[in-house]
């Protein structure tokens, strides 16, 4: 890699090499695709990562070169590969120039509405028809198919011809090349993800699915598909119907190097631009994904801005590239959730989520598995480890480098500011006893002690008067228990066992799990910790032998018990079941 030119935003390979512009390698592309072995190859990196680049040299790669006589550049292509990896390999360097190639970017495609979707979308197809006009002239359709190709062109086709698009032109090129054909689609989803936020997704998956599943499967005509995106889109399986797909996402280690700059390349450009004392702030700026099994990986648009202009210093680029608006989304799952998540990562604190290689938009904000595997695969998380637990994959989470964690910062200081209706925490506190989710509900006990308790109240600095301010905690914790009656009958020190726990919670359905919460308080001057208040509580539930009472009571097998500790305006739950 030399000190070239630098070109900011410009995806075209072909251009880039002409006009003398630095270009990292990623040629090897090529023998990671044929080496797949499979008819159809989806590859997901984050926006901003190289992928219309990367399809751009493979469109050039493999063409023949007569595909692009209307584009006045039907000359021969190798040449852009001289001093090229891929090139070093005979076995491959003589497969370069020998397909058809059919070339869709939708990138494009993302308007707020599905009627300028749709026209987006159909003149991105009759701009590939028109490259391949030159099939117009010669005998390999028939006088109908020469029709229906000029309507595509024309933007006068049906909606049932512009998703034959794919399979139709894909056997034109085999008719007349004598060749498998190289379908290359670029960006695939981004119209999903603008259907998902606009309001039509179900139009654009149906459109989708239609022209995937026509053109990809079972397609004789074909060599190879190779898609990008940002993620594998799973609403009704659009891949499921193809045979073995190979799917390489940020989870994969094959393929983990092709987009994005490793370490060793970021080094270099960095260098041959006179900024290695500059170095450690690159990298802790924008250094800090983690692809495959380990790959360290930067945003290649992040460090080239700088590299351009680093007079402008160390800023966010990537994240100013979009409006970061689905990050919100994602985190109205669940506000208070969403701000203990936010703060514990960006504290440094280990945060573990299931991920899926499949994400369905329309449950990103009612199914976490959903959500954090958005913000995985969309780049605004990464992976630092991976563990077992009952067969399922749990991987540790973490925030790739400073320039994205400023969304974070960002979403504390403005979004998560936004005041909550009480009727909110509400909503959580009884979704946390209904599921069990003990830990949630320690989390919303202490937001409202934070947001809404004085510390005149907690009776921070007073040690006498004890039962004053534990009465307090059980007054305050008993009403908010009160907006559960109607799937609990609320019980407050009623005798059960050998004593009196605090509040129990009796499930009006059998099925569901009773409560006990027993509560100890202690100044923030005491030398009692919170563990120590927990434990106390728990001892008492035991010997007072409250659960063996509430089982005789009420007929009722399962009782969960929640001793809690309270010191000034903090509190501790030991979940015991």
């Amino acid at each position: 890699m030399s000190s070239k030119k630098i070109a900011i935003g410009v995806d075209n390979f072909k251009r880039l090499i002409d006009d003398g512009y630095m270009y990292v390698d990623k040629t090897l592309l090529v023998k990671d695709i044929l080496d797949s072995n499979s008819s159809v190859v989806l590859i997901t990196r984050p926006r901003r990562f190289g992928k219309t680049l990367n399809m751009s040299m493979l469109k050039y790669f493999y063409e023949i070169p007569e595909c692009r006589q209307y584009e006045m550049e039907n000359e021969d292509a190798s040449y852009l590969f001289n001093g090229l990896k891929i090139f070093d390999d005979q076995e491959y360097r003589k497969e370069q120039g020998q397909y058809p190639v059919i070339f869709l970017t939708l990138k494009g495609a993302k308007q707020i509405d599905w009627e300028e979707t749709y026209e987006n979308l159909v003149k991105i197809i009759a701009n590939e028809y028109k490259r391949h006009q030159y099939l117009l002239k010669t005998n390999v359709l028939d006088c109908k198919e020469k029709e229906m190709y000029q309507r595509i062109i024309e933007l006068e086709a049906t909606n049932s011809e512009y998703t034959d698009v794919i399979f139709n032109l894909s056997n034109y090129l085999e008719k007349y090349f004598k060749e498998k054909v190289m379908v290359i689609i670029d960006e695939y989803d981004t119209p999903i993800q603008a259907g998902y936020i606009n309001g039509y997704y179900k139009e654009i998956i149906d459109f989708m699915k239609s022209m995937l599943g026509k053109g990809l499967k079972g397609n004789n005509s074909l060599k190879q598909g190779v898609l990008t995106g940002i993620m594998k889109v799973a609403k009704e399986s659009i891949f499921s119907d193809f045979n073995n797909p190979r799917i390489y996402t940020v989870l994969t280690n094959d393929m983990s190097d092709k987009f994005g700059f490793t370490e060793e390349e970021v080094e270099e450009i960095i260098k041959n631009r006179g900024l290695y004392e500059q170095i450690e702030e690159v990298k802790a700026w924008y250094n800090g994904y983690r692809f495959g099994l380990g790959t360290t990986i930067y945003n290649p648009w992040s460090i080239l801005n700088y590299a351009v202009q680093p007079e402008m210093g160390l800023r966010p680029y990537w994240i100013n590239t979009s409006a970061n608006l689905v990050i919100k989304e994602v985190m109205q799952l669940d506000k208070v959730e969403g701000k203990k998540v936010v703060q514990d990562l960006l504290e440094r604190r280990s945060v573990e989520k299931e991920i899926a290689e499949n994400v369905i938009y329309e449950t990103i904000k009612t199914s976490p598995e959903s959500a954090w595997s958005f913000l995985l695969h969309a780049g605004y998380l990464k992976t630092t480890n991976k563990r077992k637990i009952e067969d399922v994959d749990v991987y540790s989470l973490a925030i790739p480098n400073t320039e994205v964690s400023l969304i974070y910062r960002r979403m504390l200081k403005d979004y998560f500011e936004e005041d909550f209706k009480i009727s909110d925490y509400m909503r959580y506190l009884k979704t946390s006893l209904i599921k069990e989710d003990i830990e949630k509900l320690e989390m919303i006990l202490q937001e409202l002690y934070l947001k809404y308790i004085s510390y005149n109240d907690t009776g921070v600095g007073i040690i006498e008067q004890e039962s004053r301010h534990e009465n307090f905690h059980h007054g305050f914790i008993l009403g908010l228990m009160m907006f559960a009656t109607d799937r609990y009958h609320v019980k407050s020190n009623r005798e059960y066992g050998l004593g009196r726990p605090d509040i129990v919670l009796v499930p009006k359905d059998k099925k569901d799990s009773a409560y006990i919460f027993e509560f100890k308080w202690a100044s923030k001057k005491s030398k009692k910790t919170l563990d120590m208040l927990t434990e106390e509580a728990d001892r008492q539930i035991k010997e007072g032998k409250y659960v063996e009472g509430i089982a005789k009571t009420h007929d009722i097998d399962k009782i969960n018990k929640i001793p809690i500790g309270f010191k000034g305006k903090e509190l501790k739950i030991k979940y015991i079941l």
